[in-house]
């Protein structure tokens, strides 16, 4: 396979995996914040859509560059993921406060915003989290 190919086919995987980690986001606000609260409920959300994320970006987008040590791999990842939200909101903030239009239609800044910190993300997981060289069995 060649490298654009490899690199297209991870982009694909991790988008993906951030898909089903919004699933895992909305569904656990929805289903906790009348007993946790919107605050709480959202945190939630958070720690198990970043958990989902890492153990499918670690077995399908990053597959065998994962580390031995994975609480700290999962640390790095939650880590990374809490820089990425910020970007993401700070990017709808900024959009939002310099566009009259994006003030008025704000689905454009979200979309902004969401590429902002998908692409943080992805930077942060393919060259901090997801170093270690691919293994491969010996037979």
């Amino acid at each position: 396979m060649s490298l654009i190919t490899e690199k297209f086919k991870r982009i694909l995987l991790f988008s993906a995996a951030g898909t089903v980690g919004f699933g895992v986001d909305a569904l656990t606000v929805l289903a906790t914040h009348a007993r946790c609260g919107l605050v709480g409920a959202q945190v939630l959300g958070f720690l198990l859509a970043v958990t989902v994320t890492w153990g499918l970006n670690r077995r399908y987008a990053f597959a065998g560059r994962g580390s031995e040590r994975w609480l700290r791999e999962w640390a790095r990842y939650l880590m990374a993921n809490g820089w990425g939200a910020l970007l993401n909101n700070g990017t709808y903030l900024l959009a939002i406060w310099l566009s009259p239009w994006l003030a008025r239609y704000p689905a454009g800044a979200v979309a902004l915003g969401s590429l902002a910190g998908m692409g943080a993300n992805y930077l942060a997981a393919q060259r901090w989290i997801f170093i270690h060289a691919p293994t491969t069995k010996k037979h």
